[in-house]
């Protein structure tokens, strides 16, 4: 393809002529390891749009994301992005949080848009990989996984601004975070059924109205703690889950929230 490049303009006609080539459409199996999904018009043809309109999100901003493992799973960066730009885009209040950082993947999406958003982000995890005590019931014999991070490592990727590291086992780490504080996203990435299940009943009530909690690997069918916990947590409010077709099955609920809760904020 690149011996074909000086017949096209720019490098976004080369790309179109590319993805919508026979070779490259004939290449596709949705039963194999190429998943391919176009760029939000809004960070693709319209990026200027955007960013006249006070959109925050970057192309360079995947980079730190792609570096560590996010290459295959781009929907959910794009998801990521998106939701935070409607949380900036209604007016609503609060920082975000992950719970579940590993290596810094997406820490590095919640970290770099905080800044700009003039918001705080706390990133909890052991950073020593799962904690054995975690490893009982409908997780017994799942392995000390995720072993292979360092806080020191997370920090170096997602820089020191505007964040919050906290290191230790949840809920006991929580004790660092100020009671008073509001959530507008908050991620949770820890896998197991106990640290999952605290996670929902901590930040829930802590969740901002018309916040969205965000909840990895409930459709992965690999860690049936994290649908259990969701599915019991749920199982009684209004609120629903919304799949996402991201890699692991990505889903996530956005609290209720009244008609007066309701205001307008910058349109990005």
């Amino acid at each position: 393809m690149a011996s074909h490049a000086a017949t096209y303009s720019s490098l976004n006609e080369l790309r179109h002529a590319f993805i919508y080539s026979h070779e490259f459409l004939s290449s596709r199996s949705i039963d194999g390891p190429l998943y391919v999904a176009k760029v939000p018009e809004r960070y693709g043809t319209n990026q200027n749009l955007y960013e006249a309109r006070g959109g925050l999100a970057r192309h360079e901003d995947a980079n730190a994301y792609l570096s560590m493992g996010g290459a295959g799973d781009l929907p959910r960066y794009y998801f990521l992005s998106l939701a935070i730009d409607q949380i900036v885009r209604e007016g609503i209040a609060g920082d975000f949080a992950e719970l579940g950082v590993y290596r810094g993947a997406t820490a590095s999406i919640l970290a770099t848009m905080a800044r700009r958003a003039r918001r705080s982000v706390y990133l909890l995890d052991t950073f020593e990989g799962f904690a054995e005590s975690d490893l009982v019931d409908i997780d017994t014999g799942r392995g000390l996984h995720f072993a292979d991070t360092s806080i020191e490592a997370v920090r170096a990727l997602v820089g020191e601004g505007s964040v919050y590291f906290i290191k230790g086992h949840f809920p006991e780490s929580a004790s660092d975070i100020p009671d008073t504080k509001t959530f507008s996203l908050v991620h949770i990435d820890c896998d197991l059924y106990a640290p999952f299940k605290h996670a929902l009943e901590y930040f829930w009530p802590r969740l901002a109205a018309g916040g969205f909690l965000v909840m990895h690997d409930y459709l992965s069918l690999h860690w049936p703690g994290a649908e259990k916990a969701a599915d019991e947590f749920f199982a009684d409010r209004p609120e629903t889950l919304v799949p996402i077709p991201d890699v692991s099955g990505t889903v996530v609920a956005r609290k209720n929230r009244k008609r007066s809760d309701r205001s307008t904020g910058v349109s990005s």
